[in-house]
């Protein structure tokens, strides 16, 4: 195994890193962020959705936490903790967006997502099909 997929194996580490993260991040950004943020994107990249901003702005952390407490305490192997820890990268990466999203800064969050699905879904095939070969 290479050494970024032994790192995202790692994937406490990683969930602690993208948890504390999120919450600086949050509480830096937190008065400059308007009191209902957009959450949501159509397939256009048009906000259809939004949370009240301590929703919009902690929810993230506490997805990424239990998903690492899910990892925890299931039988996960390798696969599932590298598979886990890049998704938890990747709602790093969709906060962040949202967040400049909800400051006026113009990121195309769609493709973006998409584009980071496609790595946790390739990697998920990856691992998995090597799973099933042994």
């Amino acid at each position: 195994m290479n050494r970024l997929m032994t790192l995202l194996a790692r994937q406490r580490l990683i969930a602690a890193g993208v948890v504390a993260a999120l919450l600086l991040l949050g509480a830096v950004l937190y008065p400059s962020l308007p009191a209902r943020m957009a959450i949501h994107w159509n397939a256009s990249g048009q906000a259809d959705g939004t949370a009240a901003k301590p929703i919009a702005v902690l929810a993230m952390p506490a997805i990424v936490a239990l998903v690492s407490v899910l990892l925890d305490v299931t039988d996960s192997d390798v696969g599932d903790r590298v598979v886990g820890s890049a998704a938890m990268l990747l709602l790093l990466v969709v906060q962040v967006a949202v967040l400049l999203v909800n400051l006026g800064v113009g990121v195309p969050i769609v493709p973006l997502a998409l584009a980071g699905a496609f790595v946790v879904v390739v990697l998920a095939v990856r691992f998995e099909t090597r799973s099933s070969r042994t």
